[in-house]
């Protein structure tokens, strides 16, 4: 009998060729050891055990799965076994998250989902021991990378954060790296993205100094939510939830602490500026450090001073860098904007003294 393979275990990657090869090897001098598991005629887990007795001649065991949640089984085997990169674990998350909510023709036919639970995507990333962060790029990937980038995140042969950098690029560049073969794919997203990157250079974001996200991360005690950002920034911010461009962070829901340095360009600063204002106001979120040019004439500005803790104004244009790590030459001043109480509100007044002059409202 040819067994199917069920939808639960096509969550994680194909074993890398080498290992299938060690399996086959082993199955051939020493038997199948570990059964193969069942569930309604389809193999749960197991399928390269399958896979390596038919090539090898060695006749199978099996055992019938009998609990009512086959995906955390699964789960559970195989983080075991594995020893997969936390790209890949958060591939399978957004894998699982989804594999409920009806059959996917990606994965496998599938006529009997009746032990599958619905499952969030929090709920998998903390099946699989990730960050929602990494899950929530994750699905950022499936959703806007063609189907050979997401493949590489799940076989390991490319990164969360190249394979988002690659998700972000024009349709044709996106093609160049999905035709890639998969042994050179990392090269070709590298050497695409840095291209990219090159011939566009009038129209990069640029970043806040490393130096001022560390001191808003000392005072803050870490960065939960930033609202206006992208994946290659994040790599310096390091918070737990982003929305980029593609999220239009004003309309999400923030927590936490929240680092923010918002697009100069209206109407988008005021309206964030407006959100966090509005969020701290009813609690939506603990504190936050805001960056932003000292428009101290705007109604924007105003309206944060109301709710504001602090003010710090740097006695120097602050220099922002480009995504190759170049300084900007700044046309204007700027502000940094502290929304916060208690110990952390004195932290912020000695760290950004350093900058320059502290400002306190509360």
């Amino acid at each position: 009998m040819n067994y199917r393979i069920h939808p639960a275990a096509e969550m994680f990657p194909r074993m890398p060729g080498d290992e299938f090869v060690a399996l086959k090897q082993d199955i051939r001098a020493n038997g199948l050891i570990e059964p193969i598991w069942l569930l309604d005629d389809q193999i749960l887990d197991g399928r390269h055990r399958y896979y390596a007795c038919q090539e090898v001649g060695v006749t199978p065991s099996f055992r019938e799965y009998q609990g009512d949640d086959a995906a955390a089984f699964v789960v559970s085997l195989n983080l075991k076994r594995r020893h997969l990169s936390e790209s890949q674990r958060a591939a399978v998350a957004v894998r699982l998250a989804n594999m409920p909510q009806g059959a996917r023709t990606d994965i496998q036919p599938c006529a009997n989902l009746r032990n599958v639970k619905p499952i969030s995507q929090p709920e998998a990333a903390d099946m699989l021991q990730v960050s929602r962060r990494s899950v929530q790029t994750a699905a950022r990937i499936e959703r806007d990378a063609p189907p050979e980038v997401f493949q590489a995140v799940q076989s390991g042969a490319l990164s969360l954060n190249l394979a988002a950098a690659v998700s972000e690029l024009p349709a044709e560049e996106k093609a160049i790296v999905a035709a890639s073969p998969v042994e050179e794919i990392k090269e070709t997203a590298k050497a695409v993205v840095k291209a990219h990157v090159a011939n566009n250079s009038g129209n990069n974001e640029w970043y806040t100094p490393a130096a001022i996200i560390e001191s808003a991360r000392l005072v803050m005690g870490g960065i939960d939510t930033d609202p206006a950002t992208s994946e290659l920034a994040n790599q310096t911010v390091g918070a737990r939830q982003i929305f980029t461009a593609a999220d239009d962070g004003r309309t999400q829901q923030w927590f936490g602490n929240v680092w923010m340095n918002p697009p100069y360009a209206q109407p988008l600063i005021g309206d964030f500026a407006d959100a966090v204002t509005d969020k701290y106001a009813c609690g939506e979120i603990e504190q936050a450090t805001i960056l932003v040019n000292n428009a101290t004439e705007t109604k924007w500005f105003q309206k944060m001073l109301e709710e504001a803790s602090a003010v710090c104004f740097p006695a120097s244009r602050i220099r922002f860098i480009d995504p190759e790590g170049k300084p900007s030459a700044p046309l204007q001043g700027q502000a940094i904007v502290y929304m916060g109480r208690g110990d952390s509100l004195d932290m912020f007044i000695a760290e950004f003294r350093k900058l320059g002059s502290v400002m306190v409202t509360a």
